[in-house]
């Protein structure tokens, strides 16, 4: 009796979303940032690690090296980081919401909350602001971003797009 009643709950809030607009990227796509993000948190554990490691054990250390190792770990994490934490997964519109979809979870954000959207011609990202903080929405892994970009207008602050 109360699995139907689960069951019956989940079918409404799939219902639900279903007749709302979404716009997804693929689920490959997906699962290529969060190897990214295993790869890179390897690095900045175990990079510096092995060279207090070694330093602990009176091996020999080349100082010089070490520090460029660092700042090109460095480098890698300004340049990954932004899509890794802040690249949106998907976004379902809704009638006065956004639902946003990150690698980290699922974020639903009133209209009233959203500043700007910026469609820089240099990024590859739109850059969505809210009042909490941004998100990036990538417009080549999103299918039919412009679709998207004309459903959120109406959403905006006037003469923010």
């Amino acid at each position: 009796m109360a699995n139907s009643k689960k069951i019956a709950k989940s079918d409404k809030a799939a219902l639900a979303t279903e007749e709302l607009p979404s716009f997804r990227r693929k689920a490959r796509k997906s699962l290529v940032r969060y190897f990214y993000l295993l790869i890179l948190l390897g690095l900045n554990i175990s990079m510096p690690m092995s060279m207090i490691e070694r330093a602990q054990h009176n091996m020999a250390v080349d100082y010089g090296a070490e520090v460029f190792l660092l700042v090109f770990i460095f480098g890698l994490d300004v340049v990954m980081l932004p899509s890794l934490l802040f690249e949106v997964n998907g976004v379902i519109v809704g009638k006065d919401s956004l639902i946003i979809e990150t690698l980290f979870g699922r974020h639903t954000i009133a209209d009233s909350d959203i500043v700007s959207l910026k469609l820089p011609t240099f990024l590859v990202w739109a850059v969505l602001r809210t009042k909490r903080g941004f998100y990036l929405i990538n417009r080549r892994d999103i299918p039919n971003f412009d679709e998207l970009a004309s459903l959120m207008a109406p959403k905006l602050p006037p003469g923010t797009l």
